[in-house]
């Protein structure tokens, strides 16, 4: 770390390419959850030239602790060597190839012993066409056209009208097809049951973060999904990876009968996965669920190498115990500041972010404003998510703590 920056006002690079980006790309980057106009241009990060372990260097030469860590993809850390080697290793056999990678089947062994419950695997590239394919197969297995979404599940038509507040017609989306997801909040249990039953015999799927619910109300809700003759499809993208070594799913004991993963599988090379028993998985090729790129090799090479990493890891995630150290330390904080009304802890130790409560919109709250620019100063990189790695060291998270603390205590 270098410290505490001091000059805010020179310009810098970043700005000369700021002026320049959002006249070719849509909003300044391809990936929505990166776009500068979330950030502090000017004070805090907007690019990036290069990132190593728990931490990454912007294009003004600035040296970041990152706690976003590529929205979660790079869990092991970046440029892990480990990965890194098998990546090199892989690029000089090939890239992908005009017929199968025997990786491929040789990843999905490792990912159905390593579930244990499951029986087959399609990969893709993302997590949003994971869960929109596991979504496909569920009408199709069900001859059903509705589905209950909960949170956001990706950018893709049927969900997209669920989680934006933007009308359907702006989105670009058919009002017949938005008409076809019906939309619940996170554990809310009895929201959910009101809509199956309204619904009976009309939906297809239920898609849940898991992560989200407790787990006495996942169990249950899972059981009455099931009862109406819908399939339990779990959103696991962003948690998957995070909240143990068989997910979510395996912390609580609940199954669903399609399982979506996607983040931190690769670290940071796009991939994902819907895993379930062979009956449904295999109408994957019925939906024609595919990409050109859904079985490149790269990708296979490095999820292999973090399957290496998992089995040699004796504590998974390795940051657990210390985040919820953390969250608790921070709720009591709170509460010594008498600031229990204006700021909250919210997630888990595979995410957690301080917000007000009742904010109708996270990217406009204040306090997320505020803890941003405050972390921004001490060189500590967040968009109002604390999100950590196996290379995070105990100094650099007590230093997040201690720059948490200080966001409340001038909050």
């Amino acid at each position: 770390m270098t410290g505490v920056r001091t000059d805010t006002t020179r310009e810098a690079p970043s700005l000369a390419w700021l002026a320049k980006v959002g006249e070719v790309i849509p909003a300044g980057c391809s990936t929505l959850a990166k776009t500068p106009h979330r950030l502090l241009p000017g004070r805090g990060a907007i690019a990036a030239a290069r990132a190593k372990d728990a931490e990454f260097t912007d294009v003004d030469g600035r040296t970041w602790l990152d706690c976003e860590m590529a929205m979660g993809t790079t869990t092991w850390g970046h440029a892990r060597p480990e990965v890194e080697e098998a990546v090199v290793a892989q690029l000089r056999r090939g890239t992908s190839f005009s017929v199968a990678d025997p990786l491929e089947l040789e990843l999905a062994q490792r990912l159905l012993s390593r579930f244990g419950v499951y029986e087959s695997v399609k990969f893709a590239k993302s997590g949003a066409d994971a869960v929109s394919g596991a979504v496909r197969i569920a009408r199709a297995a069900t001859g059903r056209d509705v589905v209950v979404a909960t949170e956001y599940h990706g950018w893709h038509d049927w969900a997209a009208p669920s989680h934006y507040s933007a009308h359907h017609t702006e989105l670009g989306i058919p009002k017949a097809v938005a008409a076809l997801t019906l939309t619940c909040p996170p554990d809310d249990p009895e929201r959910l049951v009101a809509l199956l039953r309204q619904h009976s015999g009309r939906i297809a799927a239920v898609v849940l973060c898991p992560n989200r619910w407790s787990a006495e109300h996942l169990r249950a809700v899972a059981a009455e999904i099931r009862s109406h003759g819908a399939l339990v499809v779990f959103d696991e993208v962003t948690s998957g990876m995070r909240m143990g070594r068989r997910a979510t799913c395996g912390e609580v004991d609940v199954w669903p009968d399609l399982l979506c993963i996607s983040k931190g599988m690769a670290n940071g090379l796009p991939l994902a996965a819907v895993l379930g028993d062979r009956r449904l998985v295999m109408r994957g090729e019925d939906v024609r669920m595919s990409n050109a790129h859904s079985s490149e090799s790269l990708a296979f090479a490095a999820a292999l190498a973090c399957e290496e990493l998992l089995d040699a890891a004796p504590v998974w995630p390795s940051w657990r115990e210390r985040t919820l150290t953390m969250m608790t330390a921070l709720r009591s904080r709170i509460a010594e500041l008498d600031l229990a009304g204006r700021v909250e802890v919210r997630g888990d130790y595979s995410s957690f972010s301080l917000g007000s409560p009742g904010a109708s919109d996270f990217w406009t709250d204040p306090f997320r404003t505020h803890a941003m620019a405050t972390l921004a100063d001490r060189q500590i990189f967040t968009k109002g998510y604390f999100v950590f790695s196996d290379r995070h060291t105990p100094a650099q998270l007590d230093e997040v703590e201690r720059a948490i603390d200080a966001a409340l205590t001038t909050f």
